[in-house]
């Protein structure tokens, strides 16, 4: 559906929404529900792997890249330094707003 579309924004509106409830549902009812069963150490360890799998996740999407296995993880392995990066630049102060 393209952006033209009249159907277009009352679409992504929805689903904007839908995914804001299910995004609350997570974090108020399932993420607490795991906290209580998961023991703490666990609960540590598995949030330290969390952000070690962030640094290595591309934040952009990229509609050129490979959608094979292996290829796609070569593609962001190579790609995801470069995105860090943009991301670091992009949230750099401009001279105007210093």
């Amino acid at each position: 559906m393209s952006p033209s579309n009249s159907e277009f924004d009352p679409l992504l509106e929805k689903l904007m929404k839908d995914l804001h409830v299910y995004i609350e549902h997570e974090f108020n009812e399932d993420m607490l529900r795991l906290e209580k069963i998961l023991p703490r150490d666990e609960s540590e360890a598995l949030a330290r792997s969390f952000q070690r799998t962030k640094m290595i996740t591309l934040t952009r999407s990229h509609l050129t890249a490979p959608n094979r296995p292996y290829f796609e993880n070569m593609a962001a392995l190579m790609t995801a330094p470069v995105d860090k990066i943009r991301d670091l630049l992009r949230d750099f102060p401009e001279d105007s707003r210093l």
